[in-house]
């Protein structure tokens, strides 16, 4: 039977978890009294390690590969209006980064060569995509056509999934394969479409609009076919991790606005995810063995768990 752990860590008044890898290591940042933000990796010993990027107001980790590296954004304390890229490596040592010209760094998904991923600001614009090599170059890129371009996702091959923008302001998702070559996509009947996910067999999971102005979940085949993910009983849903065999974790709303959490295993059964004594269950990422990793809220605060 599946069990949660929770865990906070030291010195914290809010405990977020971002991401997990297939080491059953967690990548998220704290809060503390003075709601400042400091990045945290947690081990599967349960041992957590606190991290700032040096000469940073805020620290705040997006995703973590299999080696333990981290990727995230800061603020420093120079007064910078916009967030700057970091990779803090395994062994502790902080680099930080930004594509050339940019005002405004985003990283968001980093794989397991260390290749980053994620969106940019600058003079011409809010989000231009880059790709961030291991040796530290930059590959910037923007679709055709496009008034803004957000990569979300990296699989081991390099292939990337995100939203673009039309220069209507129209959402649509793209999937990026490492050569360049760019295809483009919608949900049938989606006001938007916004991929978040990539597995390395090229399984792309995000989320929709509905004509009805709802979030709602998908899951994108290789061969490019598109598949409606339905939750029962929801008004509205968000998925937000998927893992190689197409296990889904995420959020949804019933007809009265209440709050769930689910796991829908490829096969379609779907599991809630309610960590006792909970108000709220947020799942953020899910292992290739469906450990699953989030926080949750309760009459103490805001803490973190995994589910294993």
């Amino acid at each position: 039977m599946a069990r949660f752990v929770s865990f906070d860590a030291p010195n914290s008044v809010g405990t977020y978890p971002v991401a997990i890898n297939d080491n059953t290591e967690i990548a998220g940042f704290s809060t503390d009294a003075a709601n400042v933000s400091r990045g945290f990796v947690r081990k599967k010993n349960g041992s957590i390690a606190m991290f700032s990027v040096p000469n940073a107001s805020s620290t705040t980790p997006a995703a973590i590969d299999s080696k333990g590296q981290v990727t995230g954004w800061y603020l420093d304390t120079s007064g910078t209006t916009g967030g700057r890229g970091f990779l803090r490596k395994a062994d502790g040592t902080n680099v930080t980064f930004d594509p050339p010209g940019s005002n405004l760094t985003m990283p968001t998904s980093i794989n397991p060569g260390g290749v980053i991923t994620g969106f940019y600001g600058d003079a011409n614009g809010p989000a231009h995509g880059f790709v961030r090599k291991a040796n530290g170059s930059f590959i910037t890129f923007n679709l055709a056509n496009s008034s803004e371009t957000a990569p979300f996702g990296i699989n081991p091959s390099g292939a990337i999934a995100g939203q673009w923008a039309d220069m209507n302001h129209h959402l649509h998702g793209f999937l990026r394969k490492a050569n360049g070559t760019v295809a483009t996509f919608d949900v049938l009947n989606a006001i938007s479409t916004t991929p978040m996910v990539i597995t390395p067999a090229g399984l792309v999971m995000g989320r929709y609009t509905d004509l009805a102005g709802n979030p709602q979940c998908f899951v994108r085949q290789p061969n490019g076919a598109i598949v409606a993910i339905t939750i029962p009983n929801a008004s509205s849903a968000t998925a937000v991790d998927i893992n190689p065999a197409g296990d889904i974790v995420g959020v949804w709303v019933d007809g009265t606005g209440g709050l769930h959490s689910f796991l829908r295993q490829a096969n379609g059964s779907i599991t809630p995810l309610n960590v006792p004594n909970a108000t709220y269950t947020q799942p953020v990422g899910i292992t290739s063995n469906s450990e699953i990793a989030g926080y949750y809220r309760d009459a103490n605060g805001v803490h973190g768990f995994i589910r294993q």
